[in-house]
């Protein structure tokens, strides 16, 4: 038995193997927390995994990471001071700051607010979490979390200190997976965004929604029209039929995803796509 990590209601249903609690009043899935291992030092997101090397695969990681900016930034456009939460090496709070924003970063992760650091201001950034930063109250016109939110134990306390640093009519914009889409039904516990165990609460529309506004935020917006992570269509189709995904064969299936990454974009017009990005004010 546990407590809905939104509701706090009980459940008992259980899926993914029973390493997960479901509530459907939510459509929140989140892990058993006695289940998890406990997290070594940056709890997997040490220097090395900030490191991009020069093959087919990382150029495309770069084309699309520019696509993301363009429309990050047309979605905060306007806004003075911007915080991207989980900031990572700092290549989003820098974007912001060549357009005019004055940019501000946390991020758990050590090694990662060291490659920010040469990025943008080292006083605007914070190693720790949300709620340790302590940024003043109303202190933000935007917030930005980029794959944040499925990390984050206890949702409510997050998107509630998120809401409390936002002036009035401040914007939040999250980036998450959405549980709800065809490629995760597809690929089940094999779906590229499952990512136990640093994935520990997986969403639908539904239930970042009522997440959102159960922190007292309005207007909230679900948009699928996200070019990130377009290749995992193909991915969950063969995570269907068992195939397993080494590296090499990732850069052999290259070819077939002429055919895979239009078909995920036209998914996503028909409001079905592996990763979406919302927006609400306060």
């Amino acid at each position: 038995m546990a407590h809905c990590l939104i509701c706090n209601s009980h459940t008992d249903r259980r899926r993914f193997g029973g390493r997960f609690f479901y509530c459907p009043d939510c459509d929140l899935h989140f892990a058993d927390r006695s289940a998890l291992p406990a997290p070594g030092d940056d709890a997997g997101y040490g220097a090395d995994y900030y490191k991009r090397g020069s093959c087919l695969l990382d150029w495309m990681f770069r084309v699309f990471t520019v696509l993301e900016q363009r429309r990050i930034l047309s979605v905060v456009k306007g806004c003075h001071r911007v915080l991207d939460i989980g900031c990572g090496s700092g290549w989003m709070a820098e974007w912001l700051q060549r357009h005019g924003a004055e940019a501000y970063g946390v991020d758990t992760s050590k090694a990662a607010i060291a490659l920010a650091a040469g990025k943008v201001d080292p006083s605007h950034l914070r190693c720790g979490t949300l709620a340790s930063a302590k940024f003043e109250t109303g202190f933000f016109d935007a917030a930005v979390a980029v794959h944040v939110l499925e990390h984050v134990e206890d949702p409510v306390a997050f998107a509630t200190e998120a809401r409390r640093i936002l002036r009035e009519d401040g914007v939040l914009l999250l980036r998450i997976p959405n549980l709800a889409s065809w490629e995760a039904k597809l690929a089940g516990e094999r779906w590229y965004h499952f990512d136990y165990p640093f994935h520990i609460a997986h969403y639908s529309p539904r239930a970042v929604t009522r997440l959102l506004q159960t922190c007292g935020f309005r207007n909230v917006q679900i948009s699928h029209a996200v070019t990130e992570y377009r290749q995992t269509l193909l991915y969950s189709v063969l995570s269907a039929l068992g195939v397993p995904l080494p590296f090499w064969l990732k850069v052999s299936l290259l070819p077939l995803q002429v055919v895979f990454m239009p078909l995920a974009c036209l998914l996503a017009l028909l409001g079905n796509s592996g990763t979406i990005e919302v927006v609400a004010r306060k």
